[in-house]
């Protein structure tokens, strides 16, 4: 039987509950698949003694624990003191691409939906890297933002890409003239740095 099997048949048998804290669930479903794969791992290697090739699978799931222990719910994703602007907007979704209703949040990092107004910002549906964002308007009420690998270099492709669309031309307007701030407040660092680059380089020249 394969190593994940094992895993999923044993979160699946255990469950979640009694094990998530109030406020955030993922951190029972965390501590539960974490607890499994201890088991599971102390099984593999007790295996290991009659199959050798288990060993490496029982590794291979110990080393996943570190993430599951650094994971944490409950840190929340945007500072409330950063906030630059929120408000509500539809959000089209990545697979089925229907719009859905979302609290946009926007900081000078990053620019997040979230499915309540007032929480505590610590779940996200969605979330753009503002560092490497770029933003266009489609319509006079539709946005669309994109997260690009390799911002600035002849290579960038896009990571994520968020289509919002708001109440009308008003809102829209406003919302992408502060989005055009922050990314260009982001991209005036990098810009300077590669102008120090270049002239450097013809310095040496």
């Amino acid at each position: 039987c394969r190593p994940e099997v094992l895993a999923d048949a044993l979160v699946r048998t255990k469950g979640t509950r009694g094990t998530r804290s109030p406020g955030s669930p993922h951190v029972g479903s965390a501590l539960c698949a974490l607890k499994a794969m201890d088991e599971l791992t102390r099984m593999l290697f007790r295996l290991g003694r009659h199959f050798g090739g288990q060993l490496d699978a029982a590794a291979s799931l110990f080393a996943m624990r570190s993430s599951l222990l650094s994971y944490n719910a409950t840190e929340p994703v945007i500072d409330r003191a950063k906030v630059i602007r929120l408000g509500w907007c539809l959000k089209e979704s990545d697979h089925l691409k229907v719009f859905r209703r979302r609290w946009l949040v926007l900081s000078r990092q990053k620019l997040c939906t979230f499915k309540l107004d007032g929480g505590d910002y610590t779940q996200p549906t969605s979330s753009i890297d503002m560092s490497n964002a770029v933003c266009s308007a489609t319509s006079s009420t539709t946005i669309v933002v994109r997260e690009l690998a390799n911002k600035g270099s002849s290579h960038e492709s896009p990571l994520k890409v968020l289509c919002l669309r708001f109440s009308d031309g008003v809102e829209c307007r406003a919302w992408l003239t502060v989005l055009h701030e922050c990314i260009s407040a982001q991209d005036a660092p990098r810009a300077n740095q590669v102008a120090m680059w270049e002239s450097l380089y013809h310095t040496k020249d």
